[in-house]
């Protein structure tokens, strides 16, 4: 990186700590409010990325923070235990994003985030008959959701097998979900393959 490159992302050498603040504070927001799928997180985290390389070349000081060490991923095969965690996990991962005061911390917090999800979609990973009108950018309900994992639950419907084997007609909200995260699987496996190429 050069010294003009990195003075794009910092122009006022006097300010270098507010506009690393306001750098964060943005990207921030787009990781806490948008629908978590890798193929739109991967610009602003190549960003993120440059925004680190330009601070540590000008010698802007970073804050020490401790790092957050992420366990590996293990779901159950029971709905709503596993739907407890994911959102449990998701849930401290966004915090962790939102209290990020460096540009490697946030990414830290992201990468473990966009990792966890995809753990998640795995779950749901079916051959449905159509996935038409399928949204990926289009997350559920979470309330709607979980009543709905409920209400299959008390029918006998407990593991990720007994869901995709279920005539789910009278859960269209639940069955539309299962599919739009089985085919962002799908997605996200497609989309990382072409990335490796």
């Amino acid at each position: 990186m050069t010294k003009a490159e990195a003075t794009v992302f910092f122009p006022e050498p006097d300010d270098v700590e507010n506009q690393l603040d306001e750098h964060l504070f943005g990207f921030k927001q787009f990781f806490l409010t948008k629908p978590i799928l890798s193929a739109t997180f991967q610009s602003r985290i190549a960003t993120i990325e440059k925004i680190n390389e330009a601070a540590i070349f000008l010698g802007i000081p970073l804050r020490s923070e401790v790092q957050i060490d992420f366990q590996k991923v293990a779901f159950t095969a029971i709905v709503v235990d596993a739907l407890e965690h994911y959102f449990q996990l998701k849930s401290s991962l966004k915090l962790a994003i939102s209290q990020a005061r460096t540009p490697q911390s946030l990414l830290s917090s992201v990468r473990e985030l966009i990792n966890v999800h995809q753990e998640f979609c795995a779950l749901w990973v079916y051959e449905f008959s159509e996935e038409d009108g399928v949204l990926l950018s289009k997350p559920f309900d979470e309330v709607e959701f979980v009543q709905s994992i409920h209400r299959c639950n008390e029918r006998g419907l407990v593991t990720f097998e007994d869901l995709k084997k279920a005539n789910l007609s009278n859960e269209p909200m639940l069955l539309k979900e299962m599919k739009r995260l089985s085919l962002q699987h799908k997605k996200e496996q497609g989309w990382m393959n072409a990335s490796k190429n």
